[in-house]
């Protein structure tokens, strides 16, 4: 029992399993073994870009820019894979996306914290940059026709045994080296540090400016993975990837414990996060829900959580 007292995310666990028991009630095909699969599989793109986006939240940030960098990266990695670049393109297309991501969050990162311009109106600038770029690069046309040479980078966007999505297996080992990172390692105290108190972190030599910035170079990159694993699924992309997709990773992170304030979050409670995300809009796409209200409800979930952490937050101080 006490054991389970501290489990730091007891509580959003319980919400997950209560909300799997409510709509394995509300409709049976919930529960099929090959719906769960989907729904681990639908948020592997969300739970790898919510790891960077917890990343920068507990350091005290916000980057709003990931749909936007999720469809660029997406879009350079499939030009690069439709170009056959040196009859050898899937090496090129992973770094050239990457690097579309490390790029954008070195930006977000410098502008906000060295020339103390806020994050969220840096980020919300840059989605809209980015987005420009996709439109630019693509000139409003989907990207889905490649070369042989390119069939390599879509395996990872198979199934193993044409049953178990290769997706799911790149989520766990990704969520499990990021959250040992976060919470075993220097690095990882001192963006709990910067985020708790970031007078106090630069007090004890803290470079709280280089912590951020990496956080957001960290959160760049994981946008840009996210966006190749869906490449990689769908085999094409449409300019339009990754509108709204900032939505459901802040939800994740948010509902699965980070404090917007900064200094408190773990990899685990982002990714029960996440599957509760999956849950909800899995359950309401077969209940028939109309897309409005999936979204509508997306944002009162968000603004549930954003109001429990304030008051737990106000709670700890009193």
């Amino acid at each position: 029992m006490s054991r389970w007292k501290q489990f730091k995310e007891r509580g959003v666990l319980m919400v997950f399993v209560g909300l799997c028991a409510v709509f394995s009630v509300l409709t049976p095909n919930f529960r099929q073994l090959t719906n769960l699969i989907n729904i681990m599989r639908q948020i592997s793109e969300i739970s790898i870009a919510a790891v960077g986006m917890t990343y920068v939240i507990i350091a005290a940030e916000i980057d709003l820019s990931v749909g936007s960098v999720y469809g660029l990266s997406a879009i350079v990695a499939a030009t690069i894979l439709r170009s056959g670049l040196a009859g050898f393109p899937v090496p090129f297309a992973f770094l050239g996306a990457l690097v579309v991501g490390a790029v954008f969050g070195l930006f977000n990162g410098i502008v906000t914290t060295k020339l103390k311009v806020p994050a969220f109106i840096v980020t919300l600038s840059v989605l809209a940059i980015a987005r420009g770029g996709v439109y630019g690069v693509t000139g409003g046309y989907a990207v889905s026709i490649f070369p042989k040479s390119a069939d390599p980078f879509f395996l990872i966007g198979e199934s193993l045994g044409g049953v178990f999505p290769i997706q799911i297996i790149i989520m766990i080992v990704f969520c499990i080296i990021a959250g040992i990172i976060l919470s075993k390692t220097t690095y990882g105290f001192q963006i709990y540090a910067t985020g708790g108190n970031k007078k106090a972190a630069d007090l004890t030599g803290i470079n709280t400016d280089r912590i951020k910035i990496i956080s957001f170079v960290v959160c760049g990159i994981c946008s840009a993975l996210s966006g190749l694993i869906a490449l990689a699924y769908l085999t094409s992309v449409h300019p339009s990837a990754g509108i709204g997709r900032e939505m459901d990773i802040i939800a994740a992170v948010v509902v699965g414990g980070t404090y917007l304030y900064g200094g408190r979050g773990t990899i685990l409670g982002t990714f029960i996060g996440a599957a509760i995300i999956g849950v909800v809009r899995n359950g309401m796409v077969l209940l028939s829900v109309p897309a409005y209200s999936q979204e509508a409800t997306i944002g009162l979930v968000i603004l549930i959580a954003v109001i429990s952490d304030t008051l737990l937050r106000r709670e700890k101080v009193q």
